[in-house]
């Protein structure tokens, strides 16, 4: 009689586990579930592996019923469009170089930090929204990890869905993360992230397309920029001795270990570089940016260093001869010349338009339209009456540099 049970409880046993794991059109479901971080990053690791690189790949993301953004990768070419600002750009790679090009430029810029920052796109929003949270130097007291992971087969095709959340309590109010990932197959089509604080709730949501994806380039000429500068002797042996010469604090720029500052001198524009030393490079990487002597720590580390290499681009700048032929034009005849707007600045000390063109900044003085109103919101388009005065270099973006 025993055995009799048992052999009849196994056989219900496993007609049950058959019946929950087998529908009666053939398909079959298999659930995982997590209670704890670390098996919860399993399945996370496991659900999005490959996503950050798919290509081609289009990521629109969703959020109160409109869609801010669309991320596109088709080989090496990259679309980036900002709906909610109203901006579109590409970024793209020819000849070994990466290029940034808007869809108001004719002359795409050499930018490979830009290219990689936006190449990254996807990887940088699954850390921002999901694998941040499972980072083994986050701090785990008071959170709670749950992962649950179903897949669904039927008639040769699996749809999976991939739920986490991670919630803590705080002064009585519990907040929670939570994601819920749909995939078919093995390509992850959507993703929702909603983020619940006491009442008040957030969700965010992420589509992702891989057919039918193709970037067209908008018409464009590589302007070739290394044909404007040349490696020279520095004038200056160290940053403290430019710094002596300008009168003024310099602007670093770091890559890594490489210290670089551009200096505008006598009619000159170098860009100055010298490499930080292990104790130097350590002890710049410790600095805490939101100190209030920030910018005098930096410099006390950085000014001391001897120039290892210098670049003259003087020749990429416009000269100061035709830069005061532009007085008595308007700003928008200049935008018609292919400049670009960089900013303004009104004053009672005067009033001030900002333009670049090959990523160096010139400030113009400038006289308002008659009637311009200073007390309203402006449109950049509102500056284009206003009649030039004097013109002169003001900067040079960070974007173009560094200079090899």
């Amino acid at each position: 009689m025993t055995n009799h049970w048992k052999k009849t409880a196994v056989s219900a046993l496993s007609a049950l586990m058959i019946t929950a794991l087998c529908g009666c059109s053939g398909s079959a479901a298999v659930e995982v579930t997590a209670d704890n971080k670390a098996d919860a990053k399993k399945l996370v690791d496991e659900f999005y592996n490959g996503l950050a690189d798919a290509n081609p790949v289009e990521m629109s993301s969703a959020q109160n019923g409109e869609v801010p953004s669309i991320f596109t990768r088709d080989g090496s070419k990259l679309r980036y469009e900002d709906k909610t600002n109203g901006y579109l750009f590409y970024l793209f790679e020819e000849n070994g170089k990466k290029y940034f090009l808007s869809s108001d430029m004719k002359e795409p810029t050499e930018e490979e930090y830009t290219y990689d920052l936006y190449d990254n796109t996807i990887e940088m929003t699954l850390t921002y929204m999901i694998n941040a949270y499972f980072q083994d130097e986050l701090e785990e007291e008071g959170l709670t990890y749950a992962a649950s992971r179903k897949d669904v087969t039927a008639d040769g095709k699996t749809e999976s869905e991939l739920t986490t959340s991670v919630s803590a309590v705080q002064d009585g109010i519990k907040a929670e993360i939570t994601s819920v990932g749909k995939k078919t197959d093995d390509k992850v089509t959507n993703i929702t992230f909603t983020m619940t604080q006491g009442n008040e709730t957030v969700t965010r949501e992420l589509n992702f397309n891989y057919e039918g994806i193709s970037i067209e380039l908008p018409e464009y000429e590589i302007f070739d920029i290394s044909k404007y500068y040349e490696h020279v002797e520095s004038p200056f042996k160290t940053f403290a001795d430019a710094k002596e010469a300008v009168r003024e604090d310099l602007y670093y720029v770091t890559y890594d270990n490489l210290a670089v500052a551009v200096v505008h001198t006598d009619g000159k524009l170098y860009q100055l570089s010298a490499q930080m030393d292990a104790d130097t490079f350590e002890k710049y990487n410790a600095l805490d940016s939101d100190a209030e002597d920030y910018t005098e720590q930096v410099n006390s580390l950085i000014d001391p260093l001897a120039v290892t290499d210098c670049v003259d681009f003087t020749a990429l700048a416009i000269d100061q001869k035709t830069l005061d032929a532009y007085a008595g034009k308007k700003i928008g005849d200049l935008i018609d010349e292919g400049f670009s707007h960089n900013g303004y600045g009104i004053g009672d000390e005067g009033s001030y338009v900002y333009l670049d063109k090959n990523d160096i900044v010139y400030e113009f003085e400038v006289t308002l339209p008659e009637g311009f109103d200073t007390d309203k919101d402006f449109e950049f388009e509102d500056f284009y009456d206003c009649v030039i005065k004097k013109a002169s270099y003001h900067d040079t973006n960070t974007s173009l540099l560094p200079l090899k």
